[in-house]
């Protein structure tokens, strides 16, 4: 039986919003709101933590770099940055992917706490 495909593995290269040489950015083909996107190292690896110290360094620098084209086309007034790891923590793929979503006034009635919401009811403190 052939494992299944990984959806982040060879990104075709019209996927790809933006690159460096370890790590590269992509829309999220389920966006959470407009400008959602992935950013994620070429290297198929499990989760921030199996980074190497270059990729991490690598991935981070991408997301500013991602900022400027996110600012430039969509507008957000915020963000939320973040990482799933593990299956506890609502990650699906197991391929290690930085979630940048653009975040606008008034897209949540009470957006206090921010990604403390990924818990219930911890959110507002």
């Amino acid at each position: 039986m052939e494992p299944p495909k990984c959806p982040f593995c060879k990104p075709f290269a019209d996927d790809i919003v933006a690159k460096n040489e370890l790590c590269y950015a992509r829309w999220d083909r389920f966006p959470a709101s407009k400008g959602h996107l992935l950013v994620l190292p070429y290297r198929h690896t499990p989760n921030l933590f199996t980074l190497t110290a270059d990729e991490r360094l690598a991935l981070f620098i991408l997301i500013d770099d991602c900022r400027v084209i996110v600012e430039e086309n969509f507008h957000p007034a915020g963000y939320n940055i973040g990482f799933n790891t593990g299956e506890v923590a609502g990650q699906t793929v197991m391929y290690c992917h930085c979630h940048m979503i653009p975040r606008y006034s008034g897209d949540v009635k009470e957006p206090r706490g921010g990604i403390r919401g990924v818990v219930m009811g911890k959110q507002c403190y």
